[in-house]
């Protein structure tokens, strides 16, 4: 890609660095450094930040170490309410200007003239804090950002959205003057957004990596001999809201009628996210694993974060069917664009982004949130190949995957910049 005149820098803001953050931090990096420009990274964890970029670049800008440059970002902390939410009135403030001196002292430390702000999860940056002069106080520079919890913005959510909790939001901030444009993962209130806005909404791939390892990974390796050729659904990332309790009733019930599945559940287990309930629930199917009573189960309930993007895309391209019948969730996942880009039918929850994504591609097949027993049907159904009518599936991963590219992302991140 041809560099664009003179040599733009971008700053990223990144102050979240759990779950996808990092990843996304180092696939913002790449394209802006595909796109000519220098990047000043903004991270709690500079070092890690370093090993996203190198990750995310795999040798395609050799000279990125000259083209970027890190500090530590002070992120803030959690809202008064509890903790329950990532700002307060307070709290969020604090971020931008936590934000503001970092940019200052980077760009004095690098002498590079800073001409765009991005946010890769601008979220952070605006709820119960409504004012769009904010980031004219504070960085006072031209920014942009991505923005993941956009749903209130759908026509029956905004009917219902009174004044205070449009305020809560903090939706308006993005009118600020100096914000260039508005990206979204959820492209079903792209229209609405920017009538409320006023200003430019762009739709933007749920990018992933399909990087592999050069040699399988343990886990993956474990997983397959255990397996033994049994059909393999899996999930990756314990939390609640991706229906883990639901996949182990469909697992037990596979165990009772003999069936030739094999679950897997990997990533980390978040004990405190559960009830005592639902966590008695846990344990007694986990004792029963351990016990051998239960063959059709891969679940470490003491196992860590899997340690690299490319043994993460090595253990989810073993699976035949990925479980994203997620719960309580509206947002775009990355789930669905690594079951897209390895070609995997998917199982998700109807309605909302995953399930009317999947079902305009026709990827898989969806259920309402939280049925077993559909859920059970749906796996039968994908492994046979036919959907809901007793037709033959007709995935469209190609179109998927165009939709979803990294040239795509490349493209809008260009013209953000140029």
């Amino acid at each position: 890609m041809p560099e664009p005149g003179p040599t733009r820098t971008v700053a990223l803001v990144s102050p979240l660095w759990y779950g996808h953050h990092p990843v996304y931090f180092g696939h913002f990096t790449r394209s802006f450094l595909r796109a000519g420009a220098r990047v000043i990274g903004l991270c709690p964890d500079p070092d890690t930040g370093q090993r996203e970029i190198q990750a995310a670049l795999d040798g395609v800008v050799p000279d990125w170490e000259d083209r970027v440059i890190l500090h530590r970002l002070r992120t803030g902390g959690r809202s008064w309410f509890g903790g329950r939410f990532e700002g307060d009135p307070y709290h969020t403030f604090q971020r931008w200007r936590y934000a503001a001196q970092a940019l200052d002292d980077a760009e004095a430390a690098s002498g590079w003239p800073i001409d765009l702000v991005h946010f890769p999860y601008i979220d952070a940056y605006l709820r119960f804090l409504p004012f769009s002069p904010v980031p004219e106080i504070t960085i006072g520079r031209p920014w942009s950002g991505l923005y993941l919890r956009n749903h209130h913005h759908r026509s029956a959510d905004r009917k219902g959205c009174g004044p205070l909790r449009m305020l809560a939001k903090g939706d308006a901030l993005m009118r600020s003057s100096l914000c260039r444009e508005v990206g979204v993962l959820d492209e079903r209130f792209v229209d609405s957004m920017s009538d409320y806005l006023v200003k430019p909404v762009v739709h933007y791939p749920d990018i992933t990596s399909t990087q592999l390892p050069k040699r399988e990974p343990e886990l993956t390796r474990k997983v397959r001999e255990n397996a033994a050729g049994r059909k393999i659904i899996g999930l990756i990332g314990l939390e609640t809201r991706k229906g883990m309790l639901n996949m182990l009733r469909v697992a037990l019930k596979a165990h009772e009628a003999g069936l030739p599945w094999f679950f897997v559940f990997a990533g980390v287990f978040d004990r405190d996210a559960y009830s005592r309930e639902d966590l008695a629930f846990i344990e007694t199917v986990f004792a029963r694993i351990k016990s051998c009573e239960l063959d059709n189960i891969h679940f470490d309930p003491e196992a860590g974060r899997i340690p690299t993007e490319a043994d993460f895309n090595s253990l989810f391209s073993s699976f035949d069917i990925a479980w994203a019948a997620f719960e309580g969730f509206q947002g775009s996942s990355g789930t669905l664009s690594k079951a897209g880009a390895f070609q995997i039918p998917a199982l998700a929850t109807a309605g909302e982004c995953i399930g009317h994504r999947l079902e305009h591609f026709g990827i898989g097949l969806t259920i309402p949130e939280g049925d077993t027993d559909k859920a059970f049907d749906a796996i039968l159904r994908l492994i046979t190949g036919i959907d809901w009518n007793d037709t033959a599936l007709e995935p469209d991963f190609e179109a998927f995957n165009r939709a979803h590219s990294a040239d795509r992302f490349d493209a809008l991140t260009a013209a953000l910049i140029g």
